[in-house]
């Protein structure tokens, strides 16, 4: 009697992606390829990596047990459990990612990382590789990094127009500083390049400040400057010896230490030039704060040349196919803050019925297909819910004399801000998410 057929893995179901190893000399990575293409988890990790990509995925977490290993996806920022590999399936295919990272597969207890080129057709990706032993196995974290930057615009992030004709306005200011901030892991470096190609780069001369070891994407019309490394400059070294050459924009993507922000803020304060960096935080007000505390020396400076803060919080965009909309009753308009009579509908994710209700007019079974542009979640990539803070007299002043968020937003509120709960409403009235996610993305820490 015949056995019966193995069932169909994911990993079987796609092309597997190229393996691009982060090896320079070309003769070293063939060989790697050689090499790691002779065990089975070569196809099994190519195969794998091409399904979490063809299924949007930026995280794929595998949990290696004594029985199995565990795959889950997050996919638009949410976690998604698959089907689990069998123990040896899921062995092979990490000994080969270990393998092609440049790591020890034999290793299954110490904290190990490494990276890996990956392409499928002309796209490129980079995978970075977390490991390490924990009581009950090994967990396994891989990032996928798409090397293209998927948005042009910051509307295309979900940016109002009203709201990027002022951020524009700053931008192309003189005598000025503009902060970007967002929480950590949601979406920083995007916004910041999407962004910085927003300024007007053709008639202004852009500098930026970078770390040796971890170089910046490129960015049209804005030049890199490295420190650190084998370069023996410091930041300030590298601050001091450029602005002789008087540049418009200075841009600092890791926050200016306290004598290279000294040096840049005199610069673009005396010669009327400007300055651009980033930073970790949870909101606009947040990051302003920490901007003007943590640069004690330079505080009236920061407070007084910082024009422009922005923020954002990501939350899953609802599926223009097949989002549904809903009448919202008055008092739930009231406990928004939206005025009677302005938003006709709201909307929210399609929920199919339980599957006993999905019956036709005699009351045959009729499942509902899932929709086949979210593949039934609901919810089709995601978008920003943008904050910006432009700081008034008053709160300028203010800054420098308390850390008190509540009392400085009640202060930019004075001076007309419209804070991150504010902005999030105006998206769910726009129709772009709905309230449920909204509550999601709020409740998280």
């Amino acid at each position: 009697m015949a056995e019966p057929e193995a069932p169909i893995q994911l990993w079987q179901t796609v092309a597997p992606v190229e393996f691009v190893p982060k090896v320079s000399d070309r003769n070293e990575a063939q060989a790697l390829l050689i090499s790691t293409r002779q065990g089975t988890g070569y196809h099994i990790a190519g195969g794998q990596l091409a399904h979490a990509i063809q299924s949007r995925a930026t995280h794929v977490l595998m949990d290696f047990s004594q029985a199995a290993c565990a795959i889950r996806y997050q996919i638009d920022g949410n976690w998604e459990q698959l089907p689990p590999l069998d123990r040896e399936t899921g062995d092979a295919m990490l000994y080969a990612l270990k393998q092609l990272c440049l790591l020890n597969p034999a290793d299954r207890r110490s904290a190990q990382s490494g990276k890996l080129g990956l392409k499928v057709a002309k796209e490129k990706f980079t995978l970075s590789l977390q490991s390490q032993g924990v009581p009950t196995g090994e967990r396994v974290l891989a990032r996928i990094e798409s090397e293209k930057i998927p948005f042009e615009k910051l509307a295309d992030l979900g940016m109002r127009d009203k709201m990027f004709a002022t951020l524009k306005e700053k931008l192309d200011s003189s005598g000025n500083m503009v902060l970007i901030t967002a929480p950590k892991g949601e979406g920083l470096t995007t916004t910041w390049v999407v962004t910085v190609n927003a300024a007007d780069r053709l008639i202004r001369d852009f500098q930026s400040f970078e770390e040796k070891s971890r170089p910046e994407p490129d960015i049209i019309n804005v030049n890199p400057n490295f420190y650190g490394g084998d370069t023996g400059l410091t930041m300030s070294d590298l601050v001091s010896k450029l602005i002789l050459r008087e540049p418009d924009v200075l841009m600092f993507p890791d926050l200016p230490d306290e004598k290279s922000l000294a040096i840049a803020a005199h610069h673009v304060e005396n010669t009327e030039k400007s300055l651009m960096t980033r930073m970790n935080a949870s909101s606009a007000m947040e990051g302003y704060v920490q901007f003007v505390s943590k640069h004690k020396d330079s505080s009236k400076e920061v407070a007084k040349l910082t024009n422009a803060v922005l923020c954002q919080r990501l939350a899953r965009r609802l599926c223009d196919n097949c989002k549904v909309g809903f009448e919202p009753p008055p008092q739930l308009l009231a406990q928004l803050g939206i005025p009677p009579g302005r938003v006709a509908l709201l909307f929210q994710p399609f929920v199919p019925p339980p599957i006993e209700q999905q019956v036709d007019e005699q009351g045959r079974p009729a499942p509902i297909t899932p929709c086949h542009v979210c593949e039934g979640r609901g919810y089709l990539g995601r978008i920003a819910i943008f904050e910006l803070l432009v700081p008034g007299e008053q709160l300028k002043s203010a800054v420098l004399k308390t850390r008190d968020i509540g009392q400085l937003n009640k202060i930019a509120k004075a001076e007309g801000h419209r804070g991150m709960q504010a902005e999030a409403v105006l998206t769910v009235a726009r129709g772009l998410t709905s309230l449920d996610e909204l509550k999601r993305v709020f409740a998280k820490r």
